[in-house]
């Protein structure tokens, strides 16, 4: 599969049908996001405009690294594959020497396959498939979380060597996304699962814990942390060999640096005078701002000026929904879309333009596929003008479903918003 040379524009290489059969490779470019999105919507071809696309931009990840270095030098971060699996996401952060959080055997397979070694991985899910722990045992993946006794009977049946990480309740009721309900042991039964663990012969050798997922309350790490410090303690009374700390993951980028100030200073009250490794898997951190989304306009419908619901007389439809990228919406709001025109060539619309208020639907027959209500744009909007959703990389394109017959696969163009980050685009088919 060629790729786009230097002589060579994004358009160019794209329209010469330089395309994957399963997934568009983008263009090599260290251009803005917003330059790609014009690029790639400034091509002559519609067959190219029919779907939505995305912008991937590795600067970001490059960046963000940086900045989880500079507040938490002590802390390494174990990347949550599950939130976007995106091989050059997973590259560059490998490149950077982070960690990963896999939780299945083709996780695992994904990031060995860029490089990684079993070293740098934590089968990092309480309740693992036989078949991924004999994976696990057979390519040296150690390091597992385990949170009951079954699973203790299960690890010594398949993996009696492992490395154990004994994962504690802990909750953020401020989290989008509880965990506490489904994983996590109490003090008490922690208690009890080293006892078990140390009867069978296996070795416990850290504690975890997960506060929820893009969590919003920096000082719930102070509880989870501290408690952590009472089972690592009996860990060592019972005779484990006791020395990770694994802080989980919940972390977003919009409030990292106050999270971070919290951690360390819990860090340094309950876990000072002891010699422990301390890791993370953040997945939204590093993920989430570093996709855009793009999608066109496919359909408007708009009611008589009479009509008295007037919060839903204008009606667009979008060629991506809730069943593909935007399956987080179910969830969580999303972000607010931006929009780009064609008029020759393309542009973002003058704020001052007069705008209404509209309900965006995905493209399928369902009536719960509902993007967004009451959004703010332009009334002057057609079809075929495109809308920008940027901060759509943790959760979305992985969870993507071919529901009504949708393609699910989005094209995505890699750019870098900072040349330090330029090494790492390199295309793959």
């Amino acid at each position: 599969m060629p790729y786009a040379t230097e002589e060579q524009s994004s358009e160019t290489w794209l329209a010469e049908g330089n395309l994957c059969q399963s997934k568009i490779c983008g263009p090599r470019t260290n251009g803005t996001v917003l330059e790609a999105m014009k690029g790639k919507l400034s091509q002559p071809s519609q067959r190219y405009r029919s779907e939505p696309f995305c912008v991937m931009d590795l600067g970001y990840v490059y960046n963000e690294y940086q900045r989880w270095t500079s507040r938490l030098p002590d802390v390494k971060p174990f990347y949550a594959v599950k939130c976007n699996p995106d091989t050059h996401v997973i590259k560059v952060l490998t490149a950077l020497n982070s960690g990963f959080d896999c939780a299945s055997q083709n996780e695992m397979e994904l990031v060995m396959s860029q490089g990684v070694t079993p070293e740098r991985i934590i089968f990092a899910n309480p309740c693992k498939k036989i078949s991924d722990l004999e994976y696990a045992q057979q390519f040296g993946v150690r390091k597992m979380t385990f949170d009951n006794e079954a699973e203790l009977h299960k690890i010594r049946q398949q993996f009696p060597d492992a490395q154990l990480i004994l994962r504690c309740l802990a909750s953020d009721p401020s989290a989008t996304y509880a965990l506490g309900s489904k994983f996590g042991a109490s003090s008490a039964t922690s208690v009890k699962l080293l006892q078990c663990a140390k009867s069978l012969g296996l070795s416990v050798v850290g504690v975890s814990f997960h506060i929820g997922s893009n969590a919003k309350d920096p000082t719930a790490f102070d509880k989870a942390i501290r408690n952590s410090r009472g089972v690592f303690d009996a860990g060592l009374r019972i005779g484990h060999d006791m020395h990770l700390l694994d802080i989980g993951g919940g972390f977003s980028a919009y409030n990292f640096d106050a999270m971070a100030s919290s951690i360390r200073r819990c860090i340094d009250k309950y876990f000072c005078g002891i010699d422990v490794e301390i890791v993370a898997e953040p997945g939204r951190y590093f993920a989430a701002g570093a996709l855009t989304l793009a999608c066109g306009i496919i359909g408007r419908r708009d009611a008589a000026d009479n009509d008295e619901d007037k919060e839903n007389r204008h009606m667009l439809y979008l060629n991506d929904g809730v069943y593909g990228t935007f399956i987080c919406n179910i969830f969580e709001p999303g972000p607010e879309p931006k929009v780009l025109r064609a008029s020759g060539d393309f542009y973002p619309l003058d704020s001052k333009d007069d705008c209404d208020k509209y309900t965006i639907w995905g493209p399928t027959c369902d009536g719960t596929d509902c993007v967004a209500q009451s959004v703010t744009l332009p009334k002057s909007l057609v079809i075929d003008d495109w809308l920008y959703f940027p901060d759509m990389g943790a959760y979305t394109t992985c969870l993507s479903t071919s529901f009504n017959g949708f393609h699910c696969d989005r094209e995505t163009i890699y750019v870098s918003s900072d040349p330090a980050a330029d090494i790492y685009l390199q295309p793959e088919c």
